[in-house]
Protein backbone atom coordinates (compact mmCIF):
# COMPACT_ATOMS: atom_id res chain seq x y z
CA UNK A 1 0.00 0.00 0.00
CA UNK A 2 1.25 3.35 -0.57
CA UNK A 3 2.01 6.15 1.74
CA UNK A 4 0.85 9.36 -0.67
CA UNK A 5 0.76 11.21 -3.67
CA UNK A 6 5.17 11.87 -3.42
CA UNK A 7 5.71 8.19 -2.90
CA UNK A 8 3.49 7.20 -5.80
CA UNK A 9 4.83 9.34 -8.24
CA UNK A 10 8.18 7.89 -7.35
CA UNK A 11 7.44 4.16 -7.09
CA UNK A 12 5.97 4.51 -10.89
CA UNK A 13 7.99 6.83 -12.71
CA UNK A 14 11.41 5.62 -12.90
CA UNK A 15 12.92 4.35 -16.06
CA UNK A 16 11.62 0.94 -16.89
CA UNK A 17 8.09 1.61 -14.93
CA UNK A 18 5.03 0.77 -17.22
CA UNK A 19 2.33 2.76 -14.83
CA UNK A 20 1.21 6.30 -14.43
CA UNK A 21 3.63 9.00 -14.57
CA UNK A 22 3.97 12.19 -12.71
CA UNK A 23 0.86 13.28 -14.35
CA UNK A 24 -1.07 10.15 -12.66
CA UNK A 25 -1.80 9.10 -16.45
CA UNK A 26 -0.29 6.59 -18.40
CA UNK A 27 0.92 6.92 -21.81
CA UNK A 28 -2.19 6.59 -23.48
CA UNK A 29 -3.15 9.21 -21.93
CA UNK A 30 -5.76 7.93 -19.49
CA UNK A 31 -5.96 6.78 -15.94
CA UNK A 32 -6.84 3.50 -14.70
CA UNK A 33 -10.48 4.12 -14.90
CA UNK A 34 -10.67 5.71 -17.85
CA UNK A 35 -8.75 2.45 -19.53
CA UNK A 36 -11.76 0.05 -18.21
CA UNK A 37 -14.17 3.18 -19.50
CA UNK A 38 -12.95 3.17 -22.85
CA UNK A 39 -12.21 -0.64 -23.21
CA UNK A 40 -8.86 -0.24 -23.47
CA UNK A 41 -7.85 -2.65 -21.29
CA UNK A 42 -7.50 -6.30 -22.20
CA UNK A 43 -10.81 -8.39 -22.13
CA UNK A 44 -10.92 -11.54 -20.11
CA UNK A 45 -13.23 -14.31 -21.54
CA UNK A 46 -16.13 -12.79 -19.67
CA UNK A 47 -15.87 -9.31 -21.33
CA UNK A 48 -15.39 -11.78 -24.36
CA UNK A 49 -18.59 -13.60 -24.03
CA UNK A 50 -20.50 -10.62 -23.34
CA UNK A 51 -19.50 -8.51 -26.28
CA UNK A 52 -20.29 -11.88 -28.65
CA UNK A 53 -23.83 -12.26 -26.80
CA UNK A 54 -24.43 -8.12 -27.57
CA UNK A 55 -23.12 -8.49 -31.00
CA UNK A 56 -25.72 -11.79 -31.49
CA UNK A 57 -28.01 -9.77 -30.31
CA UNK A 58 -27.92 -6.65 -32.14
CA UNK A 59 -27.52 -8.97 -35.39
CA UNK A 60 -30.99 -10.38 -34.32
CA UNK A 61 -32.93 -7.91 -33.10
CA UNK A 62 -31.54 -4.58 -35.44
CA UNK A 63 -29.92 -5.88 -38.76
CA UNK A 64 -28.03 -3.79 -41.01
CA UNK A 65 -30.24 -3.87 -44.00
CA UNK A 66 -28.68 -5.86 -47.09
CA UNK A 67 -29.07 -2.09 -48.78
CA UNK A 68 -26.65 -1.13 -46.89
CA UNK A 69 -24.28 -3.42 -46.79
CA UNK A 70 -24.14 -3.32 -50.59
CA UNK A 71 -23.18 0.42 -50.57
CA UNK A 72 -20.58 0.25 -48.14
CA UNK A 73 -19.10 -2.57 -50.85
CA UNK A 74 -20.03 -0.33 -53.93
CA UNK A 75 -18.18 2.47 -52.20
CA UNK A 76 -15.12 0.04 -50.97
CA UNK A 77 -14.58 -0.74 -54.79
CA UNK A 78 -14.19 2.37 -55.47
CA UNK A 79 -10.81 2.71 -53.86
CA UNK A 80 -9.72 1.70 -57.20
CA UNK A 81 -9.43 4.11 -59.73
CA UNK A 82 -9.08 1.57 -62.63
CA UNK A 83 -12.66 2.26 -63.54
CA UNK A 84 -13.36 4.72 -66.24
CA UNK A 85 -16.17 6.78 -65.19
CA UNK A 86 -19.49 7.23 -67.98
CA UNK A 87 -21.40 10.57 -67.93
CA UNK A 88 -25.06 10.96 -68.66
CA UNK A 89 -24.88 12.85 -71.39
CA UNK A 90 -28.49 11.95 -72.37
CA UNK A 91 -32.19 11.57 -71.17
CA UNK A 92 -35.05 11.98 -73.06
CA UNK A 93 -36.84 12.52 -69.07
CA UNK A 94 -34.75 15.40 -68.53
CA UNK A 95 -34.82 16.59 -72.23
CA UNK A 96 -38.39 17.73 -73.24
CA UNK A 97 -38.35 18.86 -76.28
CA UNK A 98 -36.29 15.66 -77.71
CA UNK A 99 -38.44 14.10 -75.85
CA UNK A 100 -41.57 15.46 -77.45
CA UNK A 101 -39.95 14.62 -80.48
CA UNK A 102 -39.89 10.94 -80.18
CA UNK A 103 -42.37 8.80 -80.93
CA UNK A 104 -43.43 6.40 -78.33
CA UNK A 105 -45.12 5.50 -75.32
CA UNK A 106 -44.92 8.12 -72.23
CA UNK A 107 -43.14 5.54 -70.22
CA UNK A 108 -40.19 4.79 -71.93
CA UNK A 109 -36.98 6.50 -71.40
CA UNK A 110 -33.94 6.56 -73.13
CA UNK A 111 -30.49 7.24 -71.43
CA UNK A 112 -26.97 8.18 -72.99
CA UNK A 113 -23.73 7.59 -71.14
CA UNK A 114 -20.22 8.47 -72.82
CA UNK A 115 -16.66 7.63 -71.53
CA UNK A 116 -13.65 7.97 -73.23
CA UNK A 117 -13.78 4.79 -75.83
CA UNK A 118 -17.53 3.64 -74.85
CA UNK A 119 -21.11 4.74 -75.35
CA UNK A 120 -23.56 2.79 -73.10
CA UNK A 121 -27.30 3.21 -74.81
CA UNK A 122 -29.93 2.30 -72.62
CA UNK A 123 -33.90 2.07 -72.93
CA UNK A 124 -36.06 1.82 -69.52
CA UNK A 125 -39.41 0.51 -69.77
CA UNK A 126 -42.13 1.20 -66.95
CA UNK A 127 -44.21 -1.94 -66.15
CA UNK A 128 -46.01 -1.36 -63.42
CA UNK A 129 -43.83 -1.19 -60.33
CA UNK A 130 -41.06 -2.92 -62.05
CA UNK A 131 -38.81 -1.59 -64.89
CA UNK A 132 -37.34 -3.74 -68.27
CA UNK A 133 -33.61 -2.13 -69.53
CA UNK A 134 -32.34 -2.68 -72.72
CA UNK A 135 -28.81 -1.38 -73.71
CA UNK A 136 -26.43 -1.66 -76.08
CA UNK A 137 -22.50 -1.10 -76.07
CA UNK A 138 -21.16 1.18 -78.60
CA UNK A 139 -18.27 -0.20 -80.46
CA UNK A 140 -20.71 -3.71 -80.43
CA UNK A 141 -18.31 -5.78 -78.02
CA UNK A 142 -19.19 -8.64 -75.70
CA UNK A 143 -18.99 -7.67 -71.97
CA UNK A 144 -19.67 -8.13 -68.10
CA UNK A 145 -22.67 -5.91 -67.67
CA UNK A 146 -23.44 -5.10 -63.99
CA UNK A 147 -26.70 -3.43 -63.40
CA UNK A 148 -26.30 -2.23 -59.68
CA UNK A 149 -29.20 -1.18 -57.64
CA UNK A 150 -30.65 -0.87 -54.30
CA UNK A 151 -31.11 -4.29 -53.68
CA UNK A 152 -28.78 -6.44 -55.36
CA UNK A 153 -26.55 -6.17 -58.66
CA UNK A 154 -27.78 -7.90 -61.75
CA UNK A 155 -24.68 -9.51 -63.45
CA UNK A 156 -25.43 -10.76 -67.30
CA UNK A 157 -23.30 -10.48 -70.46
CA UNK A 158 -23.55 -8.30 -73.25
CA UNK A 159 -23.86 -10.49 -76.57
CA UNK A 160 -21.58 -9.80 -79.83
CA UNK A 161 -23.94 -7.09 -81.04
CA UNK A 162 -23.31 -5.37 -77.42
CA UNK A 163 -26.89 -5.48 -76.51
CA UNK A 164 -27.97 -6.92 -73.05
CA UNK A 165 -31.49 -6.84 -71.12
CA UNK A 166 -32.57 -7.30 -67.91
CA UNK A 167 -36.55 -7.51 -66.37
CA UNK A 168 -37.98 -6.93 -63.23
CA UNK A 169 -35.46 -4.38 -61.64
CA UNK A 170 -37.19 -2.25 -59.33
CA UNK A 171 -37.48 1.48 -59.31
CA UNK A 172 -34.90 3.33 -57.97
CA UNK A 173 -31.88 4.24 -58.62
CA UNK A 174 -29.15 2.08 -60.92
CA UNK A 175 -25.64 1.94 -62.20
CA UNK A 176 -23.87 -0.26 -64.72
CA UNK A 177 -20.59 -1.46 -64.73
CA UNK A 178 -19.17 -2.63 -68.10
CA UNK A 179 -16.19 -4.75 -68.05
CA UNK A 180 -14.86 -5.89 -71.25
CA UNK A 181 -14.69 -9.16 -72.07
CA UNK A 182 -12.02 -12.51 -72.44
CA UNK A 183 -8.45 -10.57 -73.66
CA UNK A 184 -9.71 -7.13 -73.41
CA UNK A 185 -7.30 -4.57 -72.66
CA UNK A 186 -9.74 -1.61 -71.78
CA UNK A 187 -10.57 -0.98 -67.60
CA UNK A 188 -13.95 -1.13 -66.82
CA UNK A 189 -16.24 1.49 -67.06
CA UNK A 190 -18.83 2.51 -64.39
CA UNK A 191 -21.88 4.91 -65.22
CA UNK A 192 -23.43 7.60 -62.86
CA UNK A 193 -25.99 6.47 -60.50
CA UNK A 194 -29.30 7.43 -62.05
CA UNK A 195 -33.04 7.10 -60.38
CA UNK A 196 -35.23 5.16 -62.75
Amino acid sequence: MRDGPDDARHDDTGPDATGPDATGLDDTGLDDTGLEEAGLEEAGPEEARLEQELRELAARLDPVPDRLVQAAVDAYAWRTVDADLAELVFDSLADREDAALVRGRQQERLLSFQASDLTIEVEVTAAGVSRRLTGQLIPPQQAMVEIRHRDEVVTLESDELGRFSADSLPAGPVSLRCAPGAGGARSPVVTDWVPI
